[in-house]
């Protein structure tokens, strides 16, 4: 890491850091455009799996906090001690022995017993006297003796007292280079602070029980940037290309926005509960796009299974983290938008993508080709829709191709919207579904299927492919036009 520190201090790296933002995000986003939602392979699937696994982890290490701010554990404390240097303690000097006096040699007889404990005791009478002790004379005898020994006991306190401030000095001495060395010890580890309070509480060892030092902060909230705009990037496209209705594209215009805004929202993650909301948005969207291609199946069920493994998850984070329960407020509402969202259809029907569509008539089941108008300028460049031409009593054929993972069934249905001369809104006519419309994934140009219609009217059309009872996948508006025209006014074409 300092390596990397070093170089982005360079003024030329720093210039180019400045537009590796818009790069990045414009290169992606173009690669993921050209690459997914065509044929989505496993290493895409690998690549995002990755980048959300990252983010996981990232975001865990994010909801790191001390829970207890005035209290350490007891591997910090052990480890802080250890780092201390140890002061060397001074050994005072042994005082010399001194040797006994010799007792004087004893002149004429031996003492008695008696004598003997005169000696001992001062208030013991000599030999022969009788007289009893006064207790006035005890009483000066103690005062004698107690002043013979204050001299004494004031010159032990005296030592004493040097003795301890001078271990007192010591012992500052060396707490105070403790703290340094843990101080340095916790820079290059990540805390914020070990220095160790007065008032210390030994606490449970938890790994996220610390504050990460604005350094760390600053790079895993990178981390997570990168990860959530690759995130973004890829689901855009998926979402995007499986949207065919208003309501659907409304979403995939959200993602776009929180796309271009993560660019601007680094700072904003080191946010527990900001990164956490975004998770759960990015994971439900992750993995309703990936469950299909593990379960070959989509719908309801999975769509609601994903959003719950995703909220599990925020919740197990929470769980590990210990924070407030305030944080899963923001996970619970946009869990319970996507899923209201979906029940409305509101939701592209992903990884089913509308892969060709056409409306037209003379149609041959054979290799899926048929006849449709010559498209003038301004249908060609889209601004026109495309018309058919027909006699009044041609079928009208609506064809499609929808592409699906391999091994994925899901059903599809058409639906036929008209709008009359009279008519301000179109209505729906029809909704056809059958059991050859039911897709088998794995084609690269998309399973085709048709719809037929008899005895249609002239005026507008738009047919809806769906997936059955649930979001469209795409539309095609057009024109029927009565008169069939000559030969030169239809182009062939067919579903590849």
């Amino acid at each position: 890491m300092q390596f990397v520190d070093n170089l982005r201090q360079k003024p030329f790296v720093q210039k180019a850091e400045k537009f590796f933002p818009a790069i990045a995000f414009l290169g992606g986003f173009f690669w993921d455009s050209v690459t997914l939602g065509q044929m989505v392979e496993n290493s895409d699937l690998i690549f995002l799996l990755a980048y959300y696994s990252g983010a996981l982890i990232l975001v865990i290490l994010l909801s790191a906090h001390m829970e207890h701010p005035e209290g350490w554990t007891k591997d910090r404390i052990m480890a802080a001690r250890a780092a201390a240097p140890r002061p060397q303690a001074k050994v005072a000097p042994k005082p010399a022995p001194v040797s006994p006096k010799p007792a004087p040699a004893a002149v004429g007889k031996a003492p008695s017993r008696t004598g003997f404990v005169s000696r001992l005791n001062p208030f013991a009478r000599k030999d022969g006297d009788s007289r009893p002790i006064i207790p006035g004379q005890v009483k000066s005898a103690v005062s004698k003796m107690s002043n013979l020994a204050k001299p004494a006991t004031g010159i032990a306190s005296e030592k004493l007292k040097t003795v301890t401030d001078a271990a007192s000095e010591k012992l500052k001495t060396a707490s105070s280079q403790a703290k340094n060395v843990a101080q340095k010890i916790a820079n290059d580890v990540g805390y914020e602070s070990t220095a160790i309070p007065e008032n210390a509480i030994v606490v449970e060892h938890r790994f996220l029980d610390r504050e990460w030092s604005e350094t760390w902060k600053n790079r895993f909230s990178w981390a997570v940037q990168f990860c959530f705009g690759s995130l973004f990037s890829a689901l855009v496209v998926c979402y995007f290309k499986s949207s065919g209705s208003i309501a659907s594209l409304i979403l995939v215009i959200l993602l776009a926005i929180l796309l271009v805004g993560n660019e601007f929202l680094q700072k904003k993650y080191e946010s527990f509960g900001v990164s956490l909301a975004f998770l759960c948005l990015l994971g439900t969207m992750f993995l309703n796009f990936t469950i299909p291609y593990l379960v070959h199946r989509i719908g309801l069920i999975l769509f609601v299974f994903s959003t719950l493994l995703s909220l599990g998850i925020c919740v197990f984070i929470q769980k590990v983290s210990r924070r407030s329960k305030k944080v899963l407020i923001a996970p619970i509402a946009i869990s319970a938008a996507l899923i209201t969202a979906y029940v409305m259809n509101w939701v592209p029907p992903v990884p089913l993508v509308l892969k060709q569509q056409v409306a037209c008539i003379n149609f041959d089941k054979t290799d899926y080709s048929c006849d449709v108008d010559a498209p003038s300028f301004l249908q060609k460049i889209g601004l026109k829709s495309s018309s058919v031409h027909r006699d009044a009593d041609m079928p009208l054929y609506y064809l499609s191709s929808v592409y699906a993972p391999a091994d994925l069934k899901a059903e599809i249905e058409y639906r036929w919207y008209y709008k009359g001369p009279n008519d301000a809104t179109y209505k729906l006519t029809d909704r056809v579904s059958s059991g050859r419309m039911r897709i088998n994934g794995g084609r690269e140009m998309g399973y085709r299927s048709y719809s037929k219609k008899t005895n249609a009217p002239a005026g507008k059309y738009r047919v809806e492919t769906a997936f059955k009872d649930g979001a469209v996948i795409g539309a095609l508006a057009f024109e029927v036009e009565e008169g069939a025209r000559d030969s030169s006014g239809y182009v062939r074409t067919k579903l590849e």
